[in-house]
């Protein structure tokens, strides 16, 4: 993987790690309700009253295999969605994992310095002053934590 890629990926991270949140949602919701139309029967019932002999009795009428029809479509219809989604799914889960398993191969102190530039969007003064403060409880300049992230995205990049 090259470093402009790995980059654009630190980047679209928390925005891809959001989709496939909501994306696993919405599949989850589909299978739902697919397997809520799964266990709806369209029932035939006969017709008690006056009259009733005079009408055929082994015929489905048209009410029913309308209702069958418009099940069957709809099965359909859920099937195709659940595919696409999976199809989504499975690239945002390659993005957001690509991503997951290269900032394992990093220090603390890498792995925090990247997450606040590319991740977080923080500038490098920022990182310097508040970031490295907060885990060193000292400062350093943007040009030190620039030549950090640099190392940082060398090493993630040869992964």
């Amino acid at each position: 993987m090259t470093k402009e890629e790995l980059i654009k990926l630190l980047k679209e991270y928390k925005e891809n790690k959001a989709k496939l949140n909501i994306k696993l949602k919405e599949l989850k919701l589909a299978r739902i309700k697919l397997k809520s139309d799964d266990e709806l029967d369209t029932m035939l019932t006969s017709a008690y009253g006056i009259n009733q002999d005079i009408h055929s009795k082994n015929k489905i009428s048209n009410k029913v295999l309308k209702k069958i029809e418009k099940n069957d479509i709809k099965k359909n219809e859920l099937n195709k969605e659940i595919e696409i989604l999976e199809k989504i799914i499975k690239d945002l889960r390659d993005k957001v994992e690509t991503i997951d398993d290269r900032l394992e191969g990093l220090k603390f102190k890498e792995r925090k310095m990247l997450e606040a530039y590319y991740i977080e969007g923080n500038t490098y003064e920022d990182i310097g002053n508040r970031v490295y403060w907060e885990i060193y409880h000292q400062t350093r300049t943007g040009e030190t934590i620039k030549a950090i992230i640099d190392e940082a995205i060398e090493k993630i990049a040869k992964l």
